[in-house]
């Protein structure tokens, strides 16, 4: 009987990296996806997946009853299904979706022998950097952000479901992540084409920018190494990177003259507040913010994924000026740039 690797959210941007990984390997690939996506670029991605040999199976993590077609005959399964932050959304659809969906397909798997659970996070779950010093996967702080907190809870839920069930767990964390298939980060992108990137303090504060392929090298990891069962790793590119280099890379990779527009501290607060308050009023997530301004003019946005490279063996391949090439080249393809 055939075994497949499931791999929930699969149609989207970080999901169908992977799901193009494990074909790689002549696997066999489950993808759970949403039917009738309003989503473009999920719908492409499907059709793309499924030429690819991967086997589409349609079902909501809130319902339920709608994933035990998902997960028959699994052994193996990416949990990447989520909601981020597109636009504004009320708590409950991401309790909804973050928790209780994570707690549906646990449930759903209480007769299957699956050899591994790796858990998709995100290091919002930590919060922010209090003295500039990189989060290690212990260091919570505070955090206002509903989605970290709601994906906080979801990990709770299934490294307990985990020890209870023995269930073999691996919780992994990214941070920022880019690469081609991105359209949350085109923006940044745009405003460095367009010369109205803010940069604060110089852009001397550190960042993460973790590259799509990066991460699911240690994502594969996370389910070959026995060792990894019942951890959590943060993953970045291993290294932070000074915002004002990240700019400058992607400059130069769209030959244009801007590295960003100096903006004072205050002016950006500022702007900030106006653009989310605009946001609710319309009823979208603000690509700009108080928060952003915190973390682009002090070292907010830094963790140490120093537990994967020495558990996991990860050592990321695609280096900055690298990740960000192919990252311009797909968003001039498709005409975004």
């Amino acid at each position: 009987m055939v075994k497949y690797t499931l791999v929930t959210g699969g149609t989207g941007f970080i999901g169908s990296h992977l799901v193009k990984a494990l074909l790689k390997e002549n696997r066999a690939v489950r993808v759970l996806a949403l039917k009738n996506t309003p989503e473009k670029i999920e719908v492409e991605a499907e059709h793309t997946l499924r030429k690819m040999g991967a086997q589409i199976v349609y079902g909501d993590l809130y319902d339920g009853n709608s994933l035990t077609p998902a997960v028959e005959n699994v052994d193996i399964i990416y949990h990447l299904g989520s909601v981020s932050r597109p636009k504004s959304i009320p708590y409950g659809i991401y309790y909804d979706v973050n928790i209780l969906g994570t707690r549906n397909l646990l449930k759903s798997i209480s007769q299957n022998n699956i050899k591994r659970f790796i858990h998709v996070s995100t290091v919002s779950v930590l919060g922010l950097s209090s003295d500039g010093k990189p989060l290690a996967e212990e260091d919570y702080q505070y955090s206002s952000l509903e989605y970290g907190t709601s994906k906080r809870e979801s990990e709770q839920i299934a490294i307990i479901h985990g020890y209870r069930h023995k269930v073999p767990v691996v919780v992994i964390r990214p941070s920022l992540v880019y690469g081609p298939g991105s359209l949350v980060r085109k923006i940044m992108f745009w405003c460095v084409k367009y010369g109205v990137f803010p940069l604060f303090n110089k852009g001397e504060a550190e960042m993460e920018f973790l590259y799509v392929e990066n991460l699911v090298q240690a994502l594969l990891l996370a389910e070959k190494k026995k060792e990894a069962i019942g951890e959590t790793f943060n993953i970045t590119d291993g290294c932070s990177y000074k915002i004002s280099r990240v700019i400058k890379t992607i400059a130069k990779e769209l030959n244009v003259s801007h590295k960003g527009r100096p903006m004072p501290i205050s002016i950006g607060i500022l702007a900030g507040f106006f653009i989310e308050m605009l946001g609710k009023l319309m009823g979208f997530h603000p690509p700009f913010s108080r928060s952003a301004v915190d973390w682009m003019s002090r070292n907010r946005n830094v963790y140490s994924c120093e537990k994967a490279r020495r558990i996991l063996g990860y050592n990321p391949t695609i280096d900055l000026s690298e990740g960000i090439r192919r990252t311009v080249s797909w968003y001039k393809e498709r005409g975004l740039l």
